[in-house]
């Protein structure tokens, strides 16, 4: 129809009509899957009040004059253009009266949005932490790079020439010769002997000829050089050319390389949550230590002795405790040195240019020394009251506790370094850890028994054990009365028989050590020889001094007790006990075990004796030797046998040494052939 008509025509409907058709919604357009049109409207709708929807891709034209509608909602799909008051086709549309609308435009994508997949892990998220690279090198130390030549620089000298003519000519008179002498004048003689002679004119003959007018030059070695040129100095060597300085050393580049190491125990880690199921496994088939055969395989090199060593093809890398260590003569010891240092719990790696670890009889706990790059003082820093840093030190292997006391700064230009000292985990039961306490027994006690009466606090352990080596005393009640420190009360057990404490390197363990666990005089007793616990030979040793002493020999000593001890005669065996030693008194000497071995370590220390530093790598055969060791040691033709007193650890990245200082009497020592 006309836009302006008011005949009607038919609507056609795709859809079937809604049976409600006061409320009934009119739907202009196709379907989704229709085809994009337009739908035009011509004729005036009375319609009531209803909701009308447009579904897309369809355009609504609305061209004619419609009542006035009251619409509730309007709701656009997307891609539905309406046009009101505009122009469709070339045909200008009517006027639509005004329309108040609300729109609203649904979007529906049907997305289908699965679960998320999750994954569990074994671990726990890591925090974020700053981390370096390590290497097996120390970072090298800044320092000016200069040239060193085969020859001084030389002094500036004027340039001259040289000639053959002496530099000032001095004049000379010119000498005459004539050849007639002056003759004498004669009176009245008329007769000569000879005739007159012809007038000649007077020559005059001198040294030299006249020379010929020349012009005035001066002869020279060199000829005249060109004045357009400078003046150049001549000397003994050409212009040297520019060369790059280089290095040179009997190493070539190595290839890097994974380091591993070898110990006892395996770094352990905590257990992820979750059950564990224990597998034993079955038990190691020993197997034997050769391998059948007829030949002899020798592995190094044959030594001066002419005795065979026999080792066992299948031995462990760490021998078993009691048996002896031979360190086989090689022509090169290869060591893959392992040192770390972290800070204890949480184990966060400290950075070190180098650690130092010493131990001696006199020392109850391991001394430490380390220097460290600057950024590591945010790592050491003591936190509140808790106390110093404590630290875990691992070398090649062997774990050690520290304490870092005493930290220090050192700046200089350029650089600037942390230096940290302290003791090991075993100095809180000294000052300043530990307050100074009286201790007692009430109840008659053994030597062993008061010792872990001292490691307790109000009746409870502390948690440290004492593996105990000396000949066990009884100690009557009473006696036992010391006012100090847990370490100071230990330590006056200990040496009242003769006795040091050894501290372990990281458990809370002490052990009791007799000074001379056998009496040096009987060390080459033909019926109980001393058998050593390492043997190392000349070849593995990188330094040595030996140093001579002389001290009283005495061999008689008195050992009492005070009130209620024993007064102990100790005489050396097999000597007359005519030299006195200065008598000794202390009252936990209250048996004659205990004043037997007090006595012994005063008359071990005399006479001649021998102080031995060898050092040495820390070799996998025989790891890190503490003191009280028995030590065979070849020193050209003598073997000796030694105490090692003292074990110092230089650590400087990558190299590892030991320094040992070993004691021995002057008469342990045998001549063995050459």
């Amino acid at each position: 129809m006309s836009s302006g008509g008011t005949d009607a025509t038919d609507l056609r409907f795709e859809l079937p009509s809604v049976t409600d058709a006061a409320h009934a919604d009119l739907v202009f357009g196709a379907s989704f899957e229709a085809p994009r049109n337009v739908l035009h409207l011509r004729a005036v709708l009375p319609l009531p009040t209803a909701h009308i929807h447009f579904i897309p891709p369809a355009k609504v034209a609305l061209q004619a004059t419609l009542p006035p509608p009251t619409v509730s909602t309007l709701v656009l799909r997307p891609s539905v253009p309406l046009f009101v008051g505009g122009e469709l086709g070339g045909s200008r549309s009517a006027n639509l009266p005004g329309v108040a609308c609300m729109g609203e435009v649904r979007y529906a994508s049907h997305t289908q949005r699965p679960t998320v997949g999750k994954t569990t892990t074994p671990w726990q998220v890591a925090q974020q932490t700053e981390n370096g690279a390590t290497q097996g090198q120390q970072d090298g130390q800044r320092c000016p790079v200069g040239w060193s030549p085969p020859w001084q620089w030389a002094s500036s000298l004027q340039i001259g020439l040289a000639h053959d003519l002496p530099p000032v000519l001095v004049p000379m008179v010119q000498q005459r010769t004539s050849g007639m002498q002056q003759a004498l004048r004669l009176h009245d003689v008329t007769r000569f002997g000879h005739q007159d002679g012809h007038a000649m004119v007077l020559l005059r003959r001198a040294l030299f000829q006249n020379a010929s007018r020349l012009r005035a030059s001066t002869h020279f070695a060199h000829q005249d050089a060109d004045r357009s040129k400078r003046a150049g100095r001549v000397n003994y060597w050409q212009s040297a050319h520019g060369l790059f300085q280089r290095q040179g050393s009997d190493f070539q580049s190595a290839t890097a390389w994974p380091v591993g190491w070898a110990g006892r125990y395996q770094e352990a880690m905590r257990p992820p949550p979750g059950i564990c199921i224990r597998v034993v496994p079955p038990p190691p088939q020993v197997q034997a230590c050769y391998t059948p055969s007829a030949h002899l395989l020798f592995d190094a090199l044959a030594p001066a002795s002419t005795h065979l060593l026999f080792v066992c093809e299948r031995k462990s890398v760490l021998p078993p405790i009691g048996e002896t260590v031979w360190v086989p003569i090689r022509k090169v010891y290869v060591v893959i040195n392992q040192v770390r240092l972290y800070r204890w719990p949480d184990g966060i790696e400290v950075p070190a240019f180098n650690l130092s670890l010493s131990l001696d009889v006199a020392s109850w706990c391991w001394g430490f020394d380390a220097q460290l790059p600057e950024r590591a003082q945010t790592l050491l820093a003591p936190g509140g009251s808790s106390g110093p840093v404590e630290l875990l030190a691992r070398v090649n292997g062997k774990e050690f506790r520290l304490l870092a006391e005493d930290i220090s700064r050192e700046r200089s230009f350029g650089e600037a370094r942390i230096r940290v000292s302290g003791r090991g985990r075993h100095a809180v039961l000294a000052a300043p850890y530990a307050p100074v306490m009286s201790f007692g027994n009430a109840d008659a006690r053994s030597a062993r028994q008061l010792m872990d009466d001292v490691l307790t606090l109000n009746g409870i352990s502390l948690g440290w054990d004492i593996d105990w080596d000396l000949a066990d005393w009884n100690v009557p009640a009473g006696v036992f009365a010391h006012q100090g420190s847990w370490i100071e009360a230990l330590n006056a057990i200990a040496s009242s028989a003769g006795g040091y404490l050894q501290p372990h390197a990281s458990d809370k363990r002490f052990r009791v050590r007799h000074r001379f666990p056998v009496a040096p005089w009987k060390w080459l007793d033909a019926a109980q020889p001393i058998v050593p616990d390492f043997v190392l030979p000349v070849d593995v040793v990188s330094r040595e001094s030996i140093r001579w002493l002389q001290k009283p020999a005495y061999n008689r000593v008195f050992v009492s007790g005070q009130e209620r001890g024993v007064l102990g005669q100790v005489t050396r065996a097999g000597s007359a006990g005519d030299v006195l030693a200065p008598m000794v008194v202390d009252s936990l000497i209250t048996d004659a075990v205990a004043a037997r071995q007090r006595g012994i370590a005063i008359l071990a220390d005399t006479g001649q004796q021998v102080e031995v530093s060898l050092r040495m790598p820390v070799l996998q055969e025989t790891g890190i030797i503490e003191a009280g060791a028995f030590v065979q040691y070849r020193d050209g033709v003598i073997d000796r046998l030694g105490l090692v007193r003292s074990t110092q650890i230089e650590a400087g990245f990558p190299e590892v040494w030991q320094t040992l200082g070993v004691w021995s009497p002057a008469s342990a020592s045998t001549v063995s052939s050459p």
